[in-house]
Formats: C-alpha cells, sequence, structure tokens
C-alpha cells in the first residue's frame, strides 16, 4: 500500500463507492477540495481525511487490512493525526476486532429530505447571525469547529463556509461545511454548552441549509449512535437517516 501523490488523486476516484456511507469526506480529498491522504494498492485505496476520517474500498484481501492495521492501528504505529476507520463491511470489522485495544462505535447518516428549503426558527432578541470570517474563524472554541476539519483557516475561508450566531461579541453557536463534495456538503454544528436548548443549533443550521440549496447540493448530516440531541436535531431539520456503520478507533 503506498500513498499517492496529489497529482494521482483524480485516479483515485474510481474506488470510491459513491452509494456508501460518508462518501462526501473521501471524494472531498480527491476532488482536491481539502487536505487529505490516499494510499493505493492494487486493487484497494484507503481515504484519509485531514479531520481522521478513513474509508477503504475495493477489493481488498488480509494482506491490504493488515497494512491498514499496521501503518494506522497498532500499538507501534506514530501517526500525526488521529485515525478513524469507517466500517460497513462485515469482514472487516470482524478482522481488526481479533487485535486488541479498539473502540468500536456506530455512526448514523442522514439525508436531506425536503425539495426546498422553508425557514422556521426564529432568532431571539438579543443575538444575530454572522457568515464566518478569519477573525471568527480563531474566535470558534469546541469540539466540532472548521478547523478540526479544514487544514488552515486558508483552505477554509477559500473553499468553505459557515455561520455563527454571536451574543454581544460572544460565538455561542455555530456550523459550517465539515466536507465537501461536488454533490454534497456535511454539516458540522456545534452549540456552546450554555446556550442549549434555545434552538440556536436550528437556526444556524438553517442558514447553512439554506447556503447548501443554493449552490445546488445536497446537504448530509452525520452523528454518533449515541448523540440524541444531534438526532433529534437533523430530523427537526428535514434529514431522513439513510444508514449506518461502524467506526473503529484505537483505545487511548
Amino acid at each position: 500500500m503506498n500513498k499517492i501523490i496529489s497529482a494521482d488523486y483524480e485516479r483515485a476516484v474510481k474506488y470510491i463507492d459513491k452509494t456508501g456511507s460518508g462518501v462526501v469526506y473521501p471524494l472531498s480529498i480527491a476532488e482536491m477540495v481539502q487536505s487529505g491522504d490516499i494510499f493505493i494498492s492494487k486493487h484497494s485505496a484507503l481515504f484519509w481525511h485531514y479531520s481522521g476520517f478513513a474509508f477503504i474500498y475495493g477489493d481488498y484481501n488480509e494482506h491490504f487490512l493488515n497494512s491498514v492495521y499496521g501503518m494506522f492501528l497498532s500499538d507501534d504505529c506514530k501517526i500525526p493525526r488521529r485515525f478513524i476507520l469507517f466500517v460497513t463491511d462485515e469482514k472487516v470489522k470482524e478482522f481488526l476486532l481479533t487485535k486488541d485495544g479498539f473502540i468500536l462505535e456506530k455512526r448514523y447518516f442522514f439525508e436531506y429530505h425536503k425539495n426546498s428549503f422553508e425557514k422556521k426558527s426564529i432568532l431571539p432578541v438579543g443575538f444575530k447571525i454572522c457568515e464566518i470570517d478569519e477573525d471568527l474563524l480563531n474566535r470558534i472554541k469546541g469540539n466540532v469547529n472548521p478547523l478540526f476539519s479544514w487544514n488552515n483557516s486558508s483552505e477554509f475561508l477559500n473553499y468553505g463556509k459557515g455561520y455563527c450566531i454571536m451574543e454581544e461579541e460572544n460565538v455561542v453557536a455555530w456550523a459550517f461545511s465539515a466536507a465537501i463534495s461536488s454533490d454534497e456538503i456535511d454539516i458540522g454544528i456545534e452549540t456552546r454548552s450554555e446556550y442549549r436548548h434555545m434552538g440556536l443549533g436550528a437556526i444556524v443550521a438553517e442558514k447553512m441549509i439554506q447556503y447548501i440549496l443554493n449552490q445546488n447540493k445536497r446537504p448530509v448530516w452525520a452523528c454518533n449512535s449515541i448523540n440524541i440531541p444531534s438526532q433529534k436535531l437533523a430530523e427537526k431539520l428535514g434529514f431522513v437517516k439513510t444508514s449506518e456503520c461502524f467506526t473503529i478507533k484505537r483505545q487511548h
């Protein structure tokens, strides 16, 4: 399994199962919208997004899976960022679970099932919504923020999009393009804990949905299976769960 140079990314698109879960992430790498790495063997490929999300495709065998394990998941590996492998194939899950020290979780995927956008939420008095610029980007503090998915501020500001809700000078909620392909945009979203249950997440997410539809792309949403608030918000906004997969990462 060899890492290919960016000039060869276009030829790696053929490996991607475009009907699969989370396909916007490997496509964002292959289409050179976002940073990431691609590794190819004779009949298989691994796509590793800057966020840490990783996907394998093709006619992979045990040798390929051992290479993935040795390079990214073994105790001896020294990788520069996190590695979370999305798994839909039972044989991959079973192979990796024969190893020690893994966390197995489940992730749900949602698609927007409305033909047009209809704004429902009203911004409370004392709050305003702003497009994320460089100043606001650097002021967003949270677990899910644009720099979680984008290599640097310039990359996000040039190719991504996001909005935030402000109370005076404080950034209290935000939604942004976590991954972008030629067809889809995955929405990343977070609200500061002390501002939750006020409907702010729905408001800023609606702004992103409107933007995505205006780009003639499909909004997509994903979350951990135990993240019930995210699931409920997705459904409230008009998303429908369409698939799920397992994720595997090292236990630290």
